[in-house]
């Protein structure tokens, strides 16, 4: 606990500098002491352009002129509890007699199963109206915590609706994930999914950590807590489909993510992370449970090691997703090839097709939105920013649900 302490502590300047920004130019050292990322060790020049994801160019989307989407104002645990990934167990279920349903999880394209919310007023109490969203707050551990939340414009208690948490990272607070000044890290709210619920069909939430100096607490469950409290509370008093909660985050937000992964397999579907590593912030014991999981990562990232991230946390989801039969561990990742343009996203074949795992690489240094126009010899991104394939290619894998 005291080596992970101080450590922690040695690393807070490279946070405080890089936060939510890039890294380049200020040749930042790795989070631990883990392997060296030699792909970030040396320059990125760029010949050529290469672009494997399936939907290639077409994932671009302009995020820099958020729509306004919103005005705030229901549920219980969602998913059946079981050890096992794959158990098939009937051919019909009570929402559907045509799906089918298994002993941990549920089908793809399942029905919604509707929050104990559902056809009732929220009972919640907003703190503070911002733009595009209200502030609210709830106690947690003997802690007042602050959350956002933003709904669709004709939010109808009778309908279920997908939920998405959106993390942030060190640097930046909850607050600016639901509205912000147009930039490189906050160029639409809520990582930019809001701006392609072209229907309405999500409630957005916006919690906040920042409760021990940190972005997300290193060394206390009491972030999980929290956000299984929260999920509690706003089923409760929203109708959220509770097989459709999601999670998102960039850096610090993104390691917080990836270990809500490791114990809330219960309740969250799917997560997508910018620059994950399993290392620093608390990580619970992992149930070895699946769940959808989605990383984007730039391997000239000197603050969140792209390498960390590949060989531990996508190891250890691969090891809880595997099909039955299959260790996805030993399939080979299709990555970009160094001082490239363009991004690769690998969509694994050997996992449980109900818990996808998608890997994609680009040759930026420690961003989010990543682009296929990085100006290598400059070591710095064009005007092109404002168009990135990320938000569309995370939307589609939400949207698979």
């Amino acid at each position: 606990m005291r080596s992970k302490f101080f450590h922690a502590v040695a690393i807070a300047g490279i946070f405080a500098l890089a936060g939510c920004s890039d890294d380049s130019g200020s040749n930042l050292t790795a989070l631990t002491n883990g392997p060296d990322n030699k792909e970030a060790a040396s320059d990125p020049e760029e010949d050529e352009t290469t672009t494997k994801d399936k939907s290639n160019h077409e994932d671009e989307t302009d995020i820099s002129n958020p729509e306004d989407s919103t005005e705030p104002g229901e549920s219980s645990p969602s998913g059946v509890l079981s050890s096992s990934n794959s158990g098939l167990l009937q051919s019909s279920s009570s929402e559907s007699a045509q799906e089918q349903t298994y002993a941990f999880g549920y089908a793809l394209g399942n029905a919604p199963r509707k929050s104990k919310g559902c056809g009732s007023a929220s009972k919640l109490q907003k703190t503070n109206s911002v733009e595009n969203g209200d502030r609210f707050e709830m106690n947690s551990g003997n802690e007042t915590r602050e959350f956002f939340i933003t709904l669709p414009k004709n939010y109808d208690n009778a309908k279920p609706y997908k939920l998405l948490f959106a993390m942030h990272c060190m640097g930046s607070k909850a607050e600016d994930f639901v509205h912000h000044y147009p930039d490189y890290d906050h160029p639409s709210p809520y990582y930019g999914q809001q701006n392609l619920d072209k229907n309405g069909d999500y409630i957005f939430v916006a919690p906040r950590g920042d409760t021990d100096g940190w972005p997300w607490s290193l060394n206390s469950s009491k972030d999980h807590v929290f956000i299984n409290e929260l999920l509690t509370l706003l089923e409760e008093n929203y109708c959220i489909d509770t097989t459709r909660v999601f999670a998102t985050g960039f850096s610090f937000g993104a390691m917080f993510t990836n270990s809500l992964a490791w114990d809330l397999q219960d309740r969250l579907r799917a997560v997508a992370m910018y620059a994950p590593v399993a290392e620093v912030i608390f990580l619970p014991q992992n149930t070895g449970k699946p769940i959808a999981w989605m990383a984007v990562h730039g391997k000239a990232d000197g603050t969140c090691i792209y390498s960390h991230d590949r060989d531990v946390a996508l190891a250890q989801i691969l090891k809880n997703n595997s099909a039955e039969g299959k260790d996805a561990t030993k399939e080979q990742l299709e990555e970009i090839p160094d001082n490239t343009a363009g991004h690769v996203c690998h969509d694994f074949k050997d996992v449980d097709p109900r818990f996808p795992v998608k890997f994609c690489s680009w040759n930026g240094p420690h961003r989010w939105p990543a682009h296929d126009e990085w100006d290598y010899a400059e070591y710095e991104h064009t005007t092109s920013w404002q168009k990135s394939w990320v938000p569309k290619t995370v939307h589609d894998f939400f949207e698979q649900f």
